[in-house]
């Protein structure tokens, strides 16, 4: 019994001590402050600029808005609007599109609104010029570059009712109307 005493006494000694001790652990460290610089971040936005927009029918002389007008397949409708456009970022690219869901229907529960939506949104083309921006057919790229560009662009959009050769393959979209109030371009860093 005095060796398993002995052993139980040395082993509580043992487990105090560490216990005891486990306050005073501690792990080494240091810091120290590095220098370093100053991070800008880029910009990028699209506005509509000063001057009203313009609509023209056809080709026909640019008008304020679309008021009286109604549409047959076959019709060109072009809105025309001057936009101004920010981007700055030493390795930014963006892409200016039309914004498809700015294309609405008056009523989403009006199956002729929506086939008429559908039909536009999917045959509306952007066109736009200024410096900065790719040149050949959208999407349109904006490379910045490291001086940035600010400027005014000009954007079009031609939204074409399209006319098949199958008659009657619009007759979904007699009557149906289309809200293009909204009608928007996005800038989109790609």
């Amino acid at each position: 019994m005095n060796k398993i005493l002995k052993g139980t006494i040395a082993g509580a000694a043992g487990i105090t001590l560490l216990l005891g001790g486990a306050s005073t652990f501690a792990l080494w460290n240091d810091s120290a402050s590095a220098s370093g610089g100053t991070i800008v971040a880029g910009d990028l936005a699209v506005a509509s600029g000063s001057t009203a927009p313009t609509w023209s029918i056809n080709g026909g002389t640019p008008q304020a808005d679309l008021t009286g007008f109604v549409a047959v397949p076959g019709d060109v409708i072009t809105y025309t609007k001057v936009m101004s456009i920010t981007a700055k970022g030493d390795a930014l690219r963006a892409n200016l599109t039309v914004d498809p869901a700015s294309i609405k229907p008056v009523s989403s529960k009006a199956p002729a609104d929506v086939a008429l939506a559908n039909y536009l949104t999917a045959n509306a083309v952007l066109t736009a010029t200024g410096a900065g921006i790719s040149t050949g057919s959208a999407p349109y790229t904006i490379t910045p570059g490291e001086s940035g560009v600010a400027q005014d662009v000009t954007v079009s959009v031609t939204i074409t009712f399209p006319k098949s050769t199958t008659p009657g393959f619009e007759n979904n979209t007699q009557a149906g109307s289309v809200n293009l109030e909204a009608l928007a371009v996005t800038l989109n860093q790609i």
